[in-house]
C-alpha cells in the first residue's frame, strides 16, 4: 500500500509517497524535470518488496507546492531538508534525470547521508549548446517556471558540481540509456569515472529506462543495493553506541553525556573494538574493521586491531574478507589512504607478516604484471611498491623485476627502491637493485636517481646505517643517471 504524505521543508510544502515494510531500508526516489512521484509506479513496488520507499515531488512538481523560487541547489536543499524532517540519517538514493543531478549534489555537499547512490541517465555538469524550452498545451503537472530556471543551470553548470563528483564516497551505479537517448552516453561514462567508486551499465531503451524497462531497471538496481558498503556495516556499528557522522569531521553521540566528536575522537573512544564484539564472528569484526578504516581513516588504533587480530589466539583472519578487502581497495579508482598506511606500518614492518601480506595484495598476481595489463592492477601495483620498502628483498625481488617491464609501473618501481633505501626498516640488495635502477630507462633529471645510484653503486643497503653516504651522493656532482 502507498502511503500519500506532505510535510513543509525550508518554507515549501513538499508531497511525497512511501511504502514498503516500516523497518527496510530507506531508499529516496527523485524523479526527472516535469515528472512527479507518479513517474516510479512501475518500479516502487517492486523496489519496496524489502525496503521503505520514499517518492518525493521536488518543489514545483505534482503535489508540492509552487514555490515561485527553483534552482538545483535549492532542490538538493530540500532533500536534506526532507531527510531531516522524516528522521532518515542515511538513504540509499535514486535519481532520474534532472533528479538523478539534484541526487549527485546531495551527495557530494553531504557524502554521510547517503548509502548509496543510483543516477539513471544523468545529464553530466558538462557545458551543452541550449535549446529554447517550448511549453505543451493544456495543463501541466508541474509550474513552467521550473524548466527556465533549471534548464539554465543544466546548460551552463557550476563548475564546483564537476569537481565535487570526487567527494562523492557512496558506491555508484550510473544507469545509461543508450544511443537512443538524448543524454550523450559518452558523458554518462566520463561522469561514472569521475565518482571514485562509480560503475556504469547501459540498458538501450532510451532516456526513460525505468518506464521503458522496468524488469531490467529493478534488478539492476536490486543487484547493486544487495552489496552492503564496509563503510555502511561500521556505520550501523557505531550507531548501537549512539555515534552518528553529522558532518566532515563531526560526529554525534546520543550516550550521556551527549557531546559532538571529531573522526579523532571517535577512533580513540571505539577505534580498537572492533574485535571485541562477541556479537560478530571473525569475518563480521573483520568487515566492521576495514568499515572503520573507510570512515576513519589511518589511526593507530583503528589500522593496529586488524594485524593484531590476525596474528592473535583467534587468527589467522579468513583470508578472502582480509586480503580481498585489501586488494578492491588498493584497485579502486578511490583513493583509501589507511589500507596503505595498515600495510606499511602493520605488515610491512613486522618481519611475521611482511612476505605474506606482500604475496597477498601484489606478489602472488606478479605474472599478471604486464603491457596492457587492467587499469585496477596497475593502480593496486603502484600503491603497494611505493609502500614496499620494507618488506624483504628476496620476498619481493621477483615483483619489481616484473613490474620494472611494465612502462607505467617504472616510476613506482623507482619509489619503491628509494623507500627500500630511506625506510628506517628498508631492505634490498645493492648490486641487483642498481641493475634494476638502471633497466628502467628513466629520464635523466629524475629527482634523487642520481643519488641513488651513487649509494646502491658503493654498496649502500640503508640510509639508517650510514646516513653521511646520502648525504654525499647528493653533494656529488653527476651525469644525471
Amino acid at each position: 500500500m502507498t502511503e500519500h504524505q506532505s510535510l513543509t521543508v525550508n518554507g515549501v510544502r513538499l508531497a511525497y509517497q512511501v511504502a514498503g515494510p516500516v523497518g527496510g531500508d530507506p531508499l529516496l526516489l527523485l524523479p526527472a524535470l516535469g515528472e512527479t512521484a507518479d513517474d516510479w509506479a512501475t518500479v516502487r513496488d517492486a523496489l519496496a518488496r524489502d525496503r521503505r520507499v520514499y517518492a518525493l515531488d521536488l518543489r514545483g512538481h505534482g503535489r508540492s507546492e509552487r514555490a515561485g523560487a527553483y534552482s538545483l541547489e535549492l532542490m538538493r536543499d530540500d532533500v536534506l531538508g526532507f531527510l531531516d524532517a522524516v528522521g532518515l540519517d542515511r538513504v540509499d538514493l535514486v535519481g532520474h534525470s534532472m533528479g538523478g543531478v539534484v541526487a549527485f549534489l546531495v551527495a557530494q555537499h553531504s557524502p554521510w547521508r547517503v548509502v548509496r547512490l543510483v543516477l539513471e541517465d544523468v545529464p553530466p555538469p558538462l557545458p551543452r549548446e541550449p535549446r529554447a524550452a517550448v511549453r505543451p498545451e493544456g495543463e501541466l503537472a508541474f509550474d513552467w517556471a521550473v524548466v527556465p530556471a533549471l534548464r539554465s543551470q543544466l546548460d551552463r553548470p557550476d563548475p564546483s558540481w564537476l569537481e565535487g563528483l570526487a567527494l562523492i564516497t557512496a558506491p555508484t551505479l550510473v544507469v545509461g540509456g543508450g544511443p537512443d537517448s538524448h543524454v550523450p552516453q559518452e558523458g554518462l561514462a566520463d561522469l561514472a569515472r569521475r565518482i571514485p567508486d562509480a560503475r556504469l551499465t547501459t540498458i538501450p531503451v532510451g532516456h526513460l529506462v525505468h518506464a521503458a524497462a522496468p524488469a531490467e531497471f529493478t534488478e539492476a538496481v536490486t543487484a547493486f543495493l544487495a552489496d552492503i558498503p564496509d563503510g555502511e556495516v561500521a556505520r550501523r556499528w557505531l550507531a548501537e553506541d549512539g555515534i552518528t557522522q553529522t558532518g566532515p569531521d563531526a560526529w554525534y553521540d546520543a550516550e550521556p553525556p551527549v557531546e559532538t566528536l571529531t573522526g579523532e575522537d571517535v577512533c580513540n573512544g571505539l577505534g580498537s573494538m572492533a574485535f571485541t564484539d562477541e556479537g560478530l564472528d571473525l569475518a563480521g569484526r573483520l568487515r566492521v574493521a576495514l568499515g572503520l578504516m573507510d570512515l576513519l581513516g589511518g589511526h593507530v588504533l583503528v589500522t593496529w586491531q586488524i594485524h593484531s587480530a590476525h596474528l592473535g589466539p583467534e587468527g589467522p583472519l579468513p583470508a578472502e574478507p582480509l586480503w580481498g578487502g585489501y586488494r578492491r581497495r588498493l584497485e579502486a579508482v578511490r583513493e583509501y589512504p589507511a589500507i596503505a598506511e595498515s600495510l606499511w606500518s602493520d605488515w610491512f614492518e613486522v618481519w611475521q607478516t611482511a612476505g605474506e601480506a606482500f604475496a597477498e595484495v601484489l606478489g602472488n598476481d606478479r605474472d599478471r604484471l604486464e603491457v596492457g595489463a587492467p587499469e585496477p592492477l596497475l593502480r593496486r601495483a603502484r600503491r603497494v611498491l611505493e609502500v614496499s620498502g620494507p618488506v624483504p628483498w628476496e620476498a619481493k625481488a621477483a615483483t619489481y623485476e616484473a613490474a620494472a617491464r611494465v612502462p607505467e609501473l617504472r616510476p613506482a618501481v623507482f619509489r619503491a627502491l628509494r623507500a627500500s633505501y630511506h625506510d628506517v626498516y628498508g631492505q634490498l640488495e645493492p648490486e641487483p637493485a642498481l641493475a634494476l635502477l638502471d633497466r628502467l630507462e628513466l629520464p635523466a633529471g629524475t629527482e634523487h636517481l642520481a643519488a641513488l645510484r651513487r649509494v646502491l653503486a658503493a654498496g649502500h643497503r640503508n640510509h639508517h646505517r650510514s646516513p653521511e653516504a646520502w648525504s654525499e651522493a647528493r653533494r656529488t656532482p653527476g651525469d644525471g643517471r
